[in-house]
């Protein structure tokens, strides 16, 4: 083999360096889209309770994405993992009240229902798009939330029929109704109440009866084992509960650690706010549970006797009482409720329940960190690589197209990765395998080539031919290893598996063109 550059002219070559200008090409006009772990952010992982088609999994992501953009969010980024996974990313944020806010918006499935003396008088479907409003609004010290909305001729037909004859009773509005739940509150959330506890009790018992839900009173002279016991013998496949109560909490889980999966109950832990419920003395028309957020309850407005006599009307609203300790809390408050209300009805009800994982946040100093210190060891692999190369063959002919192979594949594939995909820490895991496999193949051909004596160009082919099934057999083995990881619903393992097959199969087919180049030009007959 003679030391010529006149493989660089071939057109096998030429058309690996258009290749490579086109990638860097794609990449200046696409930009590089940088994952959350280089940027900084908020990633909120959302598992769905069951497998979904590709259809239904755009129309969750359609309904977030809606939602979010409805709450003003427009920068969020929402993304599929697979059939049951889904990825929420909040670029450049660590604030926890703007968090908290995604994550209540998030959680929620948006199925909205009005109930009135246990009959379902209006849901969700029959609301208008584009038609919800928000009327937050002030008088004194008291601040309301408020949402209106128009529904279809055929809801308010629904609402008329189950409204008949029912003037002054309570509109329960629902949004994500608790169900098939046990209720664990205290006697000390009413103690500032007018109203007696057995009062009390008979009318949450009335509105938990609209999802099949139980209350139980815990009752502080017990200890913890023995409220959850009483929490189990309500045959319930949840339990709602204030987070504060840990110790309570701690049993429940212990119970459940004992018990098949069945006879298991989900623990929902819910903010202690949430769990005081507003029950109202109504006057001449008795008392009224007004909210519980626990259960999903919003407001539940009397019934006007107009309403009642079969007169139908499009135009609806669900008013709330804001809470804080002070105005300026209560006004906070009101604006954050009127908005994420008004989101979750815009966006609709999701096709399948969803419940959120653990919150990942990175700060940007530390992303920027991130990309730093990825950046340099991608250098230092490769001038590792390289020295090692330049040690082991020493003849530039040798070296040359090995690094000409290594270095095109590695921008394609990152060029790509960054412009189509997202450039995350999986994709750089990736690319640290793929730099590694490329020069194994270089190093499997160049000695298969090169390190048995000189040979004319039929010989050398011969080789290259011999080299080249080792390598298809090799990336073989790669894609079945590989292909079960891309379809996981591990979005680290599915970049990782990506770029790693990708960067192989580019590796082989720009190595069989280069060294074929390579063998024509540099060896003679």
């Amino acid at each position: 083999m003679k030391f010529s550059l006149a493989w660089l002219r071939d057109n096998r070559v030429l058309f690996v360096i258009a290749l490579t200008l086109g990638s860097l090409i794609l990449l200046y006009f696409q930009g590089a889209h940088l994952g959350l772990e280089f940027t900084g952010g908020t990633r909120i992982p959302i598992t769905l309770e069951k497998s979904v088609s590709k259809a239904t999994m755009d129309d969750i992501v359609g309904i977030i994405k809606s939602r979010i953009t409805k709450f003003g969010l427009s920068q969020v980024t929402v993304r599929s993992i697979g059939d049951q996974q889904l990825y929420v990313e909040l670029p450049q944020s660590s604030d926890q009240t703007y968090v908290q806010q995604v994550k209540d918006i998030l959680s929620s499935e948006g199925k909205f229902e009005a109930i009135i003396d246990g009959n379902v008088a209006l849901t969700g479907e029959y609301i208008v798009s584009g038609s919800i409003q928000e009327s937050a609004r002030s008088s004194g010290d008291s601040v309301k939330w408020g949402v209106t909305f128009v529904v279809t001729q055929n809801g308010a037909k629904m609402f008329s029929n189950a409204a008949y004859g029912k003037a002054n009773y309570p509109v329960n509005l629902f949004l994500d109704k608790a169900e098939d739940s046990v209720v664990v509150i205290r006697e000390l959330y009413f103690e500032n109440s007018t109203l007696s506890v057995q009062e009390i009790y008979s009318e949450l018992n009335k509105v938990v009866l609209y999802g099949d839900n139980s209350v139980v009173f815990a009752d502080p002279t017990e200890n913890a084992s023995a409220q959850a016991s009483l929490v189990f013998l309500q045959n319930k496949s949840k339990v709602i509960i204030s987070e504060d109560e840990q110790e309570l909490i701690s049993a429940i889980t212990e119970i459940n650690s004992r018990l098949d999966n069945k006879s298991r109950v989900k623990v929902i832990a819910k903010p202690q706010q949430e769990m005081i419920p507003d029950v109202v003395n109504m006057g001449l028309e008795g008392n009224s549970v007004n909210q519980w957020g626990a259960i999903g309850l919003l407001s539940a407005p009397t019934l006007s006797p107009a309403l009642a006599t079969g007169q139908t009307s499009q135009r609806f609203s669900i008013e709330g009482t804001a809470k804080g300790d002070t105005f300026a809390e209560r006004q906070a408050y009101a604006l954050a409720e009127t908005s994420r209300i008004k989101s979750i009805l815009s966006g609709g009800a999701l096709p399948v329940s969803i419940e959120l994982g653990s919150i990942i946040t990175v700060p940007a100093s530390l992303g920027s960190e991130f990309l730093k210190y990825s950046v340099i060891g991608m250098m230092v692999a490769g001038l590792t690589v390289l020295l090692f190369i330049a040690f082991r063959y020493r003849h530039p002919e040798h070296i040359l197209p090995l690094v000409f192979v290594a270095g095109t594949q590695l921008t394609i594939l990152v060029c790509f990765m960054a412009a189509v995909g997202t450039l995350d820490l999986a994709t750089i895991a990736g690319l640290f395998g793929t730099l590694g496999t490329s020069v194994d193949y270089q190093i499997v051909i160049t000695d298969e080539i090169l390190g048995r004596g000189a040979g004319g160009k039929d010989e050398a082919k011969r080789r290259l031919d011999k080299a080249k099934y080792i390598l298809t057999r090799d990336v073989g083995v790669l894609t079945v290893v590989m292909l079960p990881l891309m379809f996981s619903n591990i979005v680290e393992v599915i970049g990782f598996a990506t770029t790693t097959l990708l960067g192989s199969l580019l590796g082989v087919g720009i190595t069989t063109l280069v060294y074929n180049a390579v063998i024509d030009k540099s060896y003679s007959e």
